[in-house]
């Protein structure tokens, strides 16, 4: 990581302070810390957590020109029974929906649209399972276009048994603006967590994903 990326990634790990803009059960004031990335491939991926084992399922929808995608469905097992883990909706989103899968945008590779990780580490202090899902905005350029990148962090915790809800869910802790703009959302999202590279990603072109 270059200097002027590990003052990027000290500089936003540490906005992660500021309180999450709605009260919930698991109101947490979102400092992370001790980052570690949970690697993926095709198929069957499990892991530890904090509550458990939990399973992430990664798999290639292909549609024969750049706009592939991967999607992920997660799981746990509650009372024997394979159960979905959730996604809370953020602040942004419409009645704060609830989703039951993820999908990136990678395009060709080298200027990724949307990114998800998963990673272990730290919140507030505590153990934690998370999820980091970088959405870059070109605007109204085309997709190599340099834009803002914005990152949704969010923590693996239990429900509270609100009807509708998943026994587990990621709950959506904070949003941040990652500083300057990208090529990648891949990039971006390594500038902002200083986490490698997921290993679907293509090779960076330069320090912000763009070609000279």
């Amino acid at each position: 990581m270059s200097l002027r990326s590990g003052f990027i990634s000290a500089a936003i790990i540490a906005s992660l302070a500021c309180s999450v803009p709605h009260a919930t059960a698991h109101e947490a004031s979102g400092q992370l810390s001790r980052l570690s990335l949970l690697p993926l491939h095709d198929g069957l991926n499990t892991f530890e957590s904090p509550l458990g084992p939990f399973s992430i399922f990664q798999a290639w929808r292909d549609n024969g020109n750049a706009w592939g995608y991967h999607m992920y469905v997660l799981t746990t097992v509650i009372d024997k029974r394979t159960s979905v883990i959730g996604i809370e909706g953020s602040t942004e989103t419409p009645d704060h929906s609830f989703e039951d899968h993820l999908r990136d945008s990678p395009h060709t590779g080298e200027d990724a649209l949307t990114t998800v990780q998963f990673a272990h580490g730290e919140l507030d202090g505590k153990p934690a399972t998370l999820l980091f899902e970088a959405i870059r905005n070109p605007k109204d350029g085309p997709v190599t276009s340099r834009g803002p990148t914005i990152i949704y962090i969010y923590s693996l915790v239990a429900s509270d048994g609100v009807p509708g809800w998943t026994p587990l869910y990621f709950h959506f802790v904070k949003k941040i603006a990652v500083p300057g703009t990208f090529c990648s959302s891949d990039i971006a999202l390594k500038v902002a967590t200083g986490l490698p590279l997921s290993a679907d990603a293509g090779p960076p072109s330069s320090p912000d994903g763009c070609f000279p």
